[in-house]
């Protein structure tokens, strides 16, 4: 098995299945590559394809009317985007972008409903995920009500270098974390002045 197919047996998404049935949507899969900064998709989009992170990360974007971008999430190996769309076949409600030099995983919608029409069990395994989403954005929400900044951002970086240590490495000083001012500020919703503000603090207050 490839490592590719690996990662496909380990998706949250499917944890429930029997091997054989993961193995099985993996042999329909293709990888991509993505050079970093490159639009994965647009927000827009038609939603034919999930792809699923095989190395480097993906941020998902949303734009304001006015032009102004958010990021929603930052994701790592093992991980997915674009599940929504392979179900509901509605256009991308957000963007996809390769954070840096990344490779994913591609089932387009088309061989992912084939083999989810042979497979009824795997849609409990799909509710279970989009049952998590809501509850990671409910946090979410709290933590914008009830939080301020400096929590915010404590809270982001722990949560990134708990969940990406293959993008972290520990120094005398702790852990580093390979993401830029302006990708956090998009996470929080603030500015990025704010961010750098905030970040000397902590490193005043070590």
């Amino acid at each position: 098995m490839s490592a590719e197919e690996e990662l496909v047996l380990d998706l949250p998404l499917l944890a429930r299945l029997p091997e054989a049935e993961v193995r099985a949507l993996a042999s329909r899969a293709q990888v991509h590559e993505h050079p970093a900064g490159t639009v994965i998709f647009q927000e827009g989009d038609p939603g034919d394809s999930l792809h699923i992170v095989v190395q480097g990360s993906v941020r998902v974007v949303v734009m304001s009317a006015s032009g102004e971008e958010a990021t929603v999430a930052l994701l790592g190996p093992g991980e997915c985007v674009g599940d929504l769309a392979l179900l509901d076949g509605r256009p991308r409600s957000a963007s996809a972008v390769a954070a840096r030099a990344t490779k994913t995983l591609v089932v387009t919608r088309e061989a992912f409903r084939r083999w989810l029409g042979e497979r009824p069990a795997a849609a409990i395994a799909l509710l279970e995920t989009l049952s998590l989403r809501v509850r990671r954005t409910d946090e979410a929400l709290a933590d914008l009500a009830f939080l301020d900044l400096p929590q915010r951002l404590a809270k982001r970086l722990l949560e990134l270098a708990a969940r990406y240590p293959d993008e972290s490495g520990l120094a005398s000083d702790g852990v580093r974390i390979r993401i830029t001012q302006a990708e956090l500020a998009s996470m929080l919703g603030v500015s990025r002045e704010s961010v750098n503000k905030q970040l000397n603090a902590f490193a005043v207050g070590a």
